[in-house]
Order: structure tokens, then C-alpha cells, then sequence
């Protein structure tokens, strides 16, 4: 039977009204509103949410009455009846975030909707069992930090470096052999006793950077994620943009085998350094502040421009963003060279330039994936 993380959601979150479901969709569109706005005044709701004043009083009840909302009152009152200023109780549901990259673990607890703790743990060795028992040992320890326990989470959201192909497989990076082409939401599900939501780590990193980066005030966006390998993710109209597949934004597909070490990827800047006698550098060193006057740095970013402009162009072209953001783990000495040096194809016409996007560095750049992983059980159940 197809795994569906609905099915494992704790019955505590659950509306005692049919269908079972954590909110009805009135009710997630009033929860989302009041997340983009807290303490909105429950007078300003009714025209947003094209309710009846009858109807609304009657959804933000029912919700305040399963302690899903905080009443407060403004000291400065307007003219008539005095509204309720609303905004979500943070401690109502706990949501959790796992990234699985080359070379590292992100772990992120959020608390219904507000990032709350980050970690990072090792990614190490070649046994899917040993790391999964490591993911649950740090979510232990992360709830641990706030006093919770696992009935306290609402869900879980699992962010995987690579392709997405069935269900919750990934085609992932050599080093993560061990986490390929296996259905993984269910086995996480069952370590952790937890419903388990599953999306490729560009993508949910790019989720993070729309909610609370630079990406924030811009419906349509895309984010190329540097790390081990070249991926990214497309942001339309505020939400992630997945494709038939779930793997729009994979920008490595636009360089053939022969063009693979020319890619802005820093797998790629790793063997490169490693050859100029850095033999035991991991991805965590380049985020040394010294990174710039490294031998060999400002070799590989000349050297890989030409590939960065490629797929810039190619992202104008496709997709026609407000924005393209340079993120995952670069760090921004590099991103603001490579910002420095991006040449769009751009030729007049009738002596007029067409418009094209701005580039900035990302804003989040500590846990992206899991930051944006945790977000995702509160898409799919309550926002």
C-alpha cells in the first residue's frame, strides 16, 4: 500500500469533525493568514477570507478552542467594538526538518511555524540503518533542548540531496549510495514513530529562502543550491514549483558528463583545492573566512563562470524570474564573485535591453534544507 503521512498523524492534532483531517480548508486559509500576519485583528479577516462575520467568529472559536490561537487586545483601540488580535500558539504543534547532504545531517525544529533550533550532525560511512539511528539519536537531543517529546510533532519533513524518482526515492550523490532509490519516507516514519514528508534538499531549501530570506517579498524566484552537486529549485507564485516529475530546478541536467567538472558545484571546487595540496578538506572548511586567499580559489571561479552564466541564461530564459538567489553552502565571498561576473545575454533590440533579474546571495544559511523541511508537514496539513 502507497505510504501516506496523513495516515500517521497523531489523532491529538486531528479535528473531531469528518473528514479527519488537522484543519478544514477554511481554517488553513485563516491559519495562514495569521501566520503572514500576526496579531491581524479578527475584524480584518473577513474580508481577505470572503467569510460571513458569523462564519469567522464560529472558525476562530473552534480554533482558539484547541489552543491553536492566542487571543490579545491592541492598548490603542479604533473606533467600535473592540477584535481580538490573533496569533498562532507556537507551542501547539512542533514540526521537525532533516536534511540529508554530502557530508553533513541538518536538523531543524520549528515550532508551528517559527524556527526554534538548528543542528548538524556527521554524515558518515555507508549503512542507511546506522545513519537513520544517528538522525533519531539527534532528534531526541533537539527536542531535549526544549523540554518536548515526540507526541509534541506534528510531523516530519525529509530533505534528500539528488533526483527525485518514485514516491520518496532519490537518485543521490556517490557518497550517499546508501540513501538511493529506496522509498525512504516510510523506513524514517517507522524509526521515528512519526509521519514522514520527503522532497529534494534545493528545493525545500529553496521553500526556506521563500519564507524567510531574501526571497520573501517575490512570487517568482529561483535558487541555485551549491553544494556537493549543482541543483536548485523554482519558487512561483511563493511556493516551490516541482514539475511533472519533482524535479524542476535540477540545473545540472543542462551540462552533459563532459561538462561536469566545469560546474559551480563544490564537490567540484573540493577536488580542486585537494589537488593543490588541501588533501583533507571537507565542504564545513569552506566556510573559512580565509577561503578567498586560498591558492586555487580564484583559478576555479574563473573557470567555472562560464558554466554559472550558462545556466543564469538558461534559468532567464525558462523561467523568467524577479530574482535568481545564490545559496545552499556557498559561501558569499564566492557568490558575490560569482555575482560579480555573471553576463547575461542580453542584445538590444530597437536599441532597448530587456529586463532581467536580480542576483543576491541567500539569506539562510544555516540548515536551508531542514529549515525548509520543516516547513513542509505544515503545508500539506495546516497552512
Amino acid at each position: 500500500m502507497k505510504y501516506d503521512p496523513l495516515d500517521h498523524v497523531a489523532a491529538h492534532f486531528l479535528r473531531d469533525t469528518q473528514p479527519m483531517r488537522v484543519a478544514s480548508r477554511n481554517e488553513r486559509d485563516l491559519l495562514r493568514l495569521i501566520w503572514k500576519s500576526p496579531g491581524i485583528e479578527r475584524s480584518d479577516l473577513t474580508e481577505p477570507l470572503d467569510l460571513t462575520q458569523q462564519s469567522l467568529h464560529r472558525i476562530v472559536a473552534r480554533l482558539h478552542e484547541r489552543g491553536m490561537l492566542v487571543f490579545s487586545h491592541s492598548e490603542t483601540r479604533r473606533p467600535g467594538p473592540p477584535s481580538p488580535e490573533l496569533t498562532l500558539r507556537k507551542d501547539w504543534c512542533l514540526t521537525l526538518g532533516i536534511s540529508v547532504n554530502v557530508g553533513s545531517i541538518g536538523l531543524c525544529l520549528m515550532g508551528f511555524g517559527e524556527p526554534m533550533e538548528n543542528m548538524e550532525i556527521p554524515q558518515a560511512g555507508s549503512s542507511l540503518s546506522d545513519e537513520m539511528e544517528r538522525i533519531e539519536a539527534a532528534v531526541e537531543d533537539i527536542l531535549a533542548r526544549r523540554g518536548a517529546k515526540r507526541r509534541d510533532v506534528l510531523g516530519v519533513g525529509l530533505a534528500v540531496a539528488g533526483h527525485r524518482m518514485l514516491e520518496t526515492a532519490f537518485n543521490c550523490p556517490l557518497p550517499l549510495a546508501h540513501w538511493s532509490l529506496i522509498d525512504l519516507a516510510p523506513l524514517l516514519g517507522k524509526q521515528l514513530g512519526l509521519p514522514v514528508w520527503a522532497d529534494n534538499v534545493a528545493r525545500t531549501a529553496a521553500l526556506a529562502e521563500a519564507i524567510f530570506g531574501v526571497g520573501r517579498d517575490v512570487a517568482d524566484f529561483a535558487y541555485i543550491a551549491h553544494l556537493h552537486g549543482y541543483g536548485g529549485g523554482l519558487v512561483s507564485g511563493g511556493m516551490p514549483f516541482r514539475g511533472n516529475f519533482g524535479n524542476a530546478g535540477e540545473f545540472s541536467v543542462l551540462f552533459g558528463r563532459q561538462d561536469y567538472e566545469e560546474r559551480p558545484a563544490l564537490g567540484v571546487l573540493l577536488e580542486h583545492l585537494r589537488a593543490k595540496g588541501r588533501m583533507n578538506l571537507t565542504l564545513r572548511d569552506l566556510k573559512n573566512e580565509d577561503l578567498m586567499d586560498w591558492d586555487g580559489v580564484g583559478e576555479w571561479v574563473d573557470r567555472v563562470t562560464p558554466a554559472h552564466n550558462r545556466a543564469i541564461n538558461a534559468i532567464c530564459a525558462i523561467f523568467d524570474p524577479a530574482l535568481i538567489v545564490l545559496g545552499g553552502e556557498l559561501p558569499h565571498s564566492l557568490a558575490r564573485m560569482l555575482i560579480e561576473r555573471t553576463e547575461f545575454n542580453n542584445l538590444p533590440r530597437h536599441g532597448v535591453l530587456r529586463d532581467v533579474p536580480r542576483l543576491a546571495v541567500a539569506q539562510i544559511i544555516d540548515a536551508p534544507g531542514a529549515i525548509g523541511a520543516a516547513l513542509i508537514p505544515l503545508f500539506e496539513t495546516v497552512l
